[in-house]
């Protein structure tokens, strides 16, 4: 599926179709024909001035945002049925690289963060009730344990193709096919206002502006994922190590082999415990919502790494040193007292990954590719995502079988890299369109300094673009 992004201003427009301050080469900003591009650009510079006095487009209280952020959970009920089968039976694949996709191409700019996050916020509801399905079908002995959880995974299914119906099609999607009319239609619908509201035809002008410069730059190809002149294979490198991390933080670990994990520490119904953590893992995530636009990406990540290291650390070292106290070979004589620790610092975990590293990594790979390239690079991310899902599944019980809760400081590890990574490499992205996430690429803003960047159509005469690309401090002094 094809879509497009949410834009702010026309003025955005003139910095995408021609060459930026910063020499950058993009496929995007120059088209390889010299009068193709030339006559791009003075349509570009007539479509500014045509909508110049166009306020951007009016923000309206969240109250009136309810239709269109029930038609993004609708979109996000995806997440539902991946959700669901990890907390029975299997999984899925392209609905997650599609919903979060699509989501962040309809939604209004300053709700695109809460409204992917509600793609993991349906993936934890689908966890918890597959908890639930689990626990209510474990005492059968015959096909009801399977038969059950695998036929409601279908019933999920239908009804995310049903709630599909009301979705509006991605604007960009619609310009390309020329369908113009009915491309206004969504983006009204999606930022609540009338069709024919001044700020509704200037975003129509820029996706059409933006449709013909990728119409010019011809097909985007699997070897442009490459390409280094504009940023997008550093984008991808960026958006497959954040999804690996997701997985390397344990999350799954806990999820996965919760059962068995609380049966060690001695607990006599750990599907109950598993129930808590489906709780847990859900009631969190709601935190995450009405953080991630307050706070923004990067620092909730940065925190989020933080605090699940701490959580990590107790965990794996109560289990190593007091869970059994007679030793590891031992296991039939355990510590109540270290196993409510385990399961009580389990909870913290789960508390403070499900507002942080679990939605906003969906959001930061949606947000950060440019049009031609977005469904390619997702896939490859999410695509990591699953390789590493798939060799934590695999390798943890032979893993656990030998050193048991050692296992804990192998993810500690990766969550202290995941931090150093985040501060390095994440850029904020909280209050820009997708465009201006693009631009900002393009630019070289060092990540660190990302949430003091203003797009080029807001900056002042004081404003040094420059020092945004540079920074002369030591490393350890950038952390301060």
């Amino acid at each position: 599926m094809s879509a497009a992004p949410v834009e702010e201003n026309v003025n955005n427009e003139s910095q995408q179709l021609t060459p930026t301050a910063s020499g950058s080469n993009s496929v995007l900003s120059t088209p390889s024909n010299k009068a193709d591009r030339d006559e791009l650009k003075e349509e570009a510079e007539n479509a500014e001035d045509n909508v110049a006095a166009f306020d951007d487009m009016p923000l309206k209280p969240a109250s009136a945002y309810v239709t269109v952020s029930i038609m993004c959970v609708m979109i996000a009920f995806g997440g539902f049925v991946f959700g669901w089968d990890t907390g029975t039976i299997s999984g899925v694949g392209g609905i997650s690289v599609l919903s979060p996709m699509l989501i962040s191409e309809v939604s209004p700019k300053h709700l695109r963060g809460p409204l992917v996050s509600c793609y993991q916020l349906m993936i934890t509801l689908g966890i918890f009730l597959g908890y639930c399905t689990n626990y209510g079908t474990k005492n059968y002995s015959n096909t009801v344990q399977w038969r059950v959880p695998l036929g409601l995974g279908f019933a999920w299914a239908l009804f995310m193709i049903g709630g599909m119906v009301f979705v509006p099609e991605s604007p960009r999607f619609l310009v390309e096919v020329g369908r113009n009319e009915d491309a206004k239609r969504s983006i009204a619908v999606s930022n609540k206002v009338s069709i024919d509201d001044p700020s509704v035809q200037a975003e129509l002008e820029l996706l059409m502006a933006a449709s013909e410069a990728e119409r010019l730059a011809g097909n985007a190809s699997w070897g442009e994922l490459f390409a280094t002149k504009n940023k997008i294979f550093q984008r991808l490198v960026m958006a497959c190590v954040i999804q690996s991390l997701q997985q390397l933080t344990g999350d799954n670990y806990f999820f996965y082999y919760g059962t068995t994990i609380f049966n060690a520490v001695g607990m006599n119904d750990s599907f109950e415990t598993s129930i808590v953590l489906g709780i847990v893992n859900f009631a969190s995530t709601f935190v995450g919502i009405w953080a991630v636009s307050r706070f923004g990406r990067r620092t909730l990540l940065l925190w989020g790494s933080a605090a699940m290291t701490a959580c990590m650390v107790v965990f794996a070292s109560v289990g190593v040193t007091r869970l059994w106290p007679d030793g590891a070979n031992h296991k039939e004589n355990s510590s109540k007292g270290a196993g409510n620790c385990m399961i009580v610092f389990t909870c913290f975990f789960i508390f403070c990954f499900a507002p942080t590293w679990a939605p906003l990594v969906f959001v930061v790979c949606s947000e950060s590719f440019p049009l031609r390239v977005r469904s390619k690079c997702m896939a490859l991310a999410q695509a990591c995502n699953w390789i590493w899902g798939f060799l934590i599944g695999f390798f943890t019980p032979f893993i656990t079988g030998a050193i048991n809760f050692y296992y804990g400081y192998v993810f500690m590890g990766c969550l202290c890299f995941s931090w150093f990574y985040v501060f390095f490499f994440i850029p904020e992205t909280m209050g820009l369109s997708l465009e201006e996430v693009d631009q900002m690429w393009l630019e070289g803003v060092l990540p660190w300094k990302s949430a003091q960047w203003v797009p080029p159509s807001k900056r002042g005469a004081e404003y040094d673009a420059e020092a945004m690309a540079h920074d002369d401090k030591p490393w350890y002094k950038r952390m301060i």
